[in-house]
């Protein structure tokens, strides 16, 4: 019975331990590993929240357009950002030889454009035209988004066409991640653009020689310019995918159809055209000035508006952490964790009629000898974009960024590290249309940054 008792005794001590042990654990990460450390040795751990931050509204950069992954097609009349017009120029190489011979019988020539998202209504019909280019645009070269391409174009019409833009979700839209209040248009749509006899009979004639090899039939033939008309009310932009001509016809005596295709592939240039006009926006006045803070800032792709936001406080951890402004000892001073969490305006945003950007990106602003700005990401980012962040949040209609790294190097006086603030900037500017209204730091449940920290010895 003796060893009996003892060995229930064992199972007791053990079991309590067991409960002591988890019931001791904490669920706080900022504390996480507390217990470990020899009493005295921590001095600080806690958290603030600084909402001493400015933000304003400002032009973007502008964009390089030429290696996008999509083109942007389409006049959209935005009822917060004002009017954006896009359209693109590209080239059209040989898939092979031509199999059609001057002597075959040319029945079309048809230029289809495909798309599958748009961005603004599908009741408002657009007008687009189609130009040969008289000039080059080489694959190697650098063009932007404020490139005059019809200048670099013929003035006669190939083709125009009045559409009223289509929107249509397939039967599996749960496997794209649409919702009701989101949807996602996962139906691929395509533009029919039936072209003159000009450029038919100017392919058709088009010698060996350069029908056997791509760099001559560049030179022979440019490319075509796709442009979209004005609208003063309303409109889309349209997503394109890609785009190709067909040449169809047929031999004598052959009742059989032929085809052949010249295509628009990743070795063809894409340059597209971005315009903006913000005369008749609720922020216009604001726009690209420091003196006023608007309760809301602006951010959109296709090279239109960012914000910026200073936090002065970021490099003085006594002002950033109060507590420990009276502790001249900064040399074990840890920032756990520093999130910027910027909320979305519903209201103005109307995320249910236009998709919030997916990714926001806040740069570091540095400044040349100059003094001029540059731009560069958080060290944070380089550490890991997920601990980084900045994806848009559903539930909670927040944008988080963590940027604890970037506060230590300021707070540690990391050369070349400097607080001159940052830039919030749409991703995927130059191949997608979004926008997103954002509660400034004016505003009462603007954006705030929340720092845990700890302190030893």
């Amino acid at each position: 019975m003796k060893e009996e008792n003892k060995t229930l005794f064992k199972f007791a001590i053990g079991f309590a331990l067991m409960l002591i042990t988890f019931f001791g654990c904490s669920t706080d990460p900022g504390k996480a590993g507390l217990g470990l450390l020899p009493v005295g040795d921590l001095i600080v751990v806690g958290k603030t929240t600084d909402t001493n931050i400015q933000s304003y509204t400002k032009s973007d950069e502008i964009q390089r357009t030429d290696e996008s992954n999509y083109n942007l097609l389409g006049t959209f009349n935005d009822p917060v950002f004002g009017k954006t017009i896009a359209d693109f120029a590209c080239q059209y190489r040989l898939s092979g030889y031509p199999a059609f011979k001057k002597v075959s019988q040319i029945d079309s020539l048809v230029l289809y454009l495909a798309y599958k998202e748009i961005y603004g209504d599908t009741l408002t019909p657009q007008h687009f035209k189609i130009y040969e280019l008289a000039s080059d645009i080489p694959y190697d070269d650098k063009f932007y988004q404020n490139t005059n391409l019809k200048a670099l174009a013929n003035s006669e019409v190939l083709a125009e066409k009045t559409y009223i833009p289509k929107f249509r979700l397939d039967s599996l839209t749960n496997l794209y991640g649409s919702t009701k209040k989101i949807p996602k248009d996962t139906v691929t749509q395509e533009i029919p653009f039936k072209l003159s006899a000009t450029l038919i009979n100017k392919l058709v004639s088009a010698d060996t020689l350069t029908n056997s090899d791509n760099d001559r039939f560049l030179q022979y033939f440019k490319g075509l310019y796709i442009e979209t008309t004005d609208l003063t009310q309303q409109g889309t932009l349209l997503k394109v995918l890609g785009s190709g001509m067909v040449m169809y016809y047929h031999l004598e005596n052959d009742t059989t159809k032929y085809s052949f295709t010249y295509k628009n592939n990743t070795n063809s240039s894409r340059v597209s055209r971005f315009v903006h006009d913000y005369s008749k926006t609720t922020f216009y006045a604001n726009l690209d000035k420091e003196t006023v803070q608007d309760s809301l800032i602006y951010a959109q792709t296709t090279g239109g508006i960012r914000s910026k936001i200073y936090i002065p406080d970021l490099g003085i951890w006594s002002k950033l952490i109060p507590e420990m402004a009276g502790n001249p000892d900064t040399a074990h001073l840890t920032i756990n964790k520093a999130e910027l969490i910027i909320k979305l305006d519903t209201m103005m945003s109307q995320p249910r009629l236009f998709r919030p950007s997916e990714q926001l990106v806040l740069s570091v602003i540095g400044k040349t000898e100059s003094g001029k700005d540059t731009i560069y990401l958080p060290s944070d980012h380089t550490f890991s974009p997920v601990y980084y962040d900045g994806t848009y949040n559903i539930i909670d209609r927040t944008y988080r960024f963590n940027i604890a790294q970037h506060i230590q190097d300021l707070i540690s006086k990391k050369e070349g590290k400097k607080n001159y603030g940052f830039y919030l900037e749409t991703a995927y500017k130059n191949s997608t249309s979004r926008r997103v209204v954002l509660k400034g730091a004016a505003s009462k449940t603007g954006m705030r940054l929340e720092v845990t920290y700890s302190k030893v010895k």
